[in-house]
């Protein structure tokens, strides 16, 4: 201590006070970097450590110039030994955090990729939340860690186990396709389950039609009305215009329907009667009176050979259930009998009876008991 307050005397008391305090900083700077400077900068801590060591040997021996030589070139050396080892890799591998996501990779499960610490140092494994898992945990052999399912598909909607992630891409189930399917790529993934871009997504339809039902459905060349709601006139060349009836061949002059009929209306699913079969009262057969109204069912039936129909007998309450099923069975017989006699294929046809179990009005009058008393026809193919 006397040898270096003589030196600092020599030099002057200020710029020996100051290279002094300049020296233990340096020291200090050494040991605060030696770790990653180590790995990273050797030779210039090499550098900044040897010469702060003569430095303070110089300023002892009252060698101020050299001292001062030897402090200076050690400054320079620690700051850019410094400045080369800053990167995380330089760190002591325990403490390395490549991604800087501040999960140290010895914890990161993605030391490459930056993530959250809920998810150990990876981005969210589910983003849509919906139970899979986003490709990458796959790709990364990391399906074990979190606590979703399966490979996503559609990582940013959320979808279903089923479907891969997805939404169903088929909603309507006609085997066509949901526009999304070829919007994402994932034609050869669903494969299997649907091909082509369904126009009609949410109704069920058939290839020949891209996903839509039959356009003209009577086959009168008059569209249904969907196509053009859905502005599909000029996908469908097939036909023209918008069907007023299309449940039942029509013609252009009346707008797709039938000209008047004056015993029925064809709706979706019933030949609908404006008045009802006649009968003698516990009788099957059908009067005479009721061949107009078998006619124009006949008609209509010809007319429209992709129909099909269940003809139900119904009776009121008066009387033996049993015996009043058997009735309505007979009555249903009955009808289906006269139109095979009209050129209707039997094939194209049920019958059944249901007695008074199904009344569509009350039993305790005589107006209600007479619409009980019917015959319904309903359209089970078309």
């Amino acid at each position: 201590m006397v040898l270096a307050s003589a030196a600092a005397f020599a030099m002057g008391c200020a710029d020996g006070t100051k290279l002094s305090a300049q020296q233990k900083e340096i020291h200090g700077q050494v040991d605060t970097i030696f770790d990653r400077a180590y790995r990273c900068a050797p030779v210039e801590l090499a550098k900044a450590s040897a010469n702060e060591e003569f430095g303070r040997m110089e300023l002892s021996n009252g060698n101020g110039r050299r001292g001062e030589e030897h402090i200076t070139f050690a400054d320079e050396m620690v700051k850019e030994a410094d400045q080369k080892s800053l990167s995380t890799k330089c760190l002591d591998p325990k403490l390395q955090d490549k991604d800087n996501d501040g999960v140290i990779d010895s914890e990161d499960l993605c030391p490459t990729t930056p993530g959250l610490k809920e998810f150990k140092g990876c981005p969210n494994p589910d983003k849509d939340a919906d139970g899979i898992c986003d490709v990458w945990v796959s790709e990364s052999g990391l399906m074990k860690e979190f606590e979703c399912k399966g490979v996503d598909l559609c990582p940013d909607d959320p979808g279903e186990l089923a479907y891969s992630g997805c939404s169903n891409p088929d909603r309507d189930a006609d085997g066509v396709c949901d526009k999304w399917v070829a919007k994402v790529g994932l034609q050869k993934d669903y494969a299997k389950t649907c091909k082509g871009e369904d126009l009609c997504e949410d109704l069920a339809g058939h290839a020949d039609y891209q996903g839509c039902p039959n356009p003209d459905s009577d086959g009168d060349t008059i569209c249904d009305p969907w196509v053009t709601e859905r502005d599909l006139l000029g996908t469908f060349t097939q036909c023209t215009g918008s069907d007023k009836c299309p449940f039942e061949r029509g013609v252009v002059e009346e707008n797709g329907c039938p000209p008047p009929r004056k015993f029925i209306t064809v709706t979706e699913d019933k030949i609908e009667l404006k008045e009802q079969f006649f009968f003698a009262t516990g009788k099957t057969k059908v009067l005479p009176k009721s061949q107009p109204l078998l006619d124009e069912i006949a008609a209509v039936l010809t007319e429209n050979p992709n129909i099909n129909i269940s003809i139900e007998g119904h009776t009121d309450n008066v009387g033996k259930r049993k015996s009043n099923i058997k009735l309505s069975q007979g009555r249903a017989k009955s009808v289906m009998q006269e139109l095979v006699k009209r050129g209707i294929n039997k094939k194209r046809m049920t019958s059944a009876g249901y007695g008074p179990d199904q009344p569509i009005d009350t039993n305790d009058t005589e107006e209600g008991r007479a619409n009980n008393r019917r015959v319904e026809l309903r359209i089970t193919k078309r």
